[in-house]
């Protein structure tokens, strides 16, 4: 049931994406395809089995908006901040490498790649807050919610188990909230949200 919700928001986020209704950062999203590729790894080594789609759709998800946007024209040289989070979600891959037959020890790969992926995010969140009109609620809402059921498909209940989805909820619904209150305020139509 996650995984079909993020796949279906995906979908109107990619094309409003393709129509130039939304113009994602294309350094955010192209580190958050690399870090999620990252957590990927570092998800499934750890030990996580049952709840692994929000890995697999942190990847596979950025990865086409990333593609989207840069066929699309956004393209800028990424800053300080974001270099820092290609290098630390690179540390996070090589370190992922060295420990990825050792269940405990792939734990902290997948520690440093959220790390990163949350550095990466803050672009997008600084956006959000500054130009509330330049993306849409509605993707956001749904990943939150594609997120957050993983947590109810967990069935080994530690803490590795319970991260991923938990900072993918989280973060979404972040992300998600000045864009819905900008829209609730200025009463924007519903067109507006997706």
């Amino acid at each position: 049931m996650s995984g079909l919700i993020v796949i279906l928001s995906i979908i109107p986020y990619s094309v409003r994406t393709y129509q130039c209704k939304i113009r994602p950062n294309l350094v955010s999203w192209s580190i958050w395809a690399v870090l999620g590729f990252a957590l990927l790894l570092s998800y499934r080594s750890s030990g996580a089995t049952s709840n692994v789609w929000p890995a697999v759709f942190g990847f596979t998800n950025p990865l086409l908006i990333a593609i989207l946007a840069y066929w699309r024209g956004e393209r800028k040289k990424p800053n300080a901040l974001e270099l820092l989070c290609v290098c630390i979600g690179a540390v996070s891959i090589i370190l992922w490498w060295f420990v990825r037959n050792d269940k405990y020890l792939s734990q902290y790969a997948l520690y440093i790649a959220l790390i990163a992926d949350a550095c990466a995010a803050i672009p997008t969140i600084v956006f959000v807050w500054k130009t509330p009109h330049g993306d849409r609620p509605f993707a956001w809402v749904l990943f939150a919610i594609g997120y957050g059921l993983v947590l109810f498909a967990i069935e080994e209940h530690t803490f590795v188990n319970y991260i991923l989805p938990t900072y993918m909820t989280l973060g979404s619904a972040f992300v998600a909230f000045p864009l819905i209150l900008h829209r609730l305020r200025n009463k924007v139509p519903l067109s507006q949200w997706v």
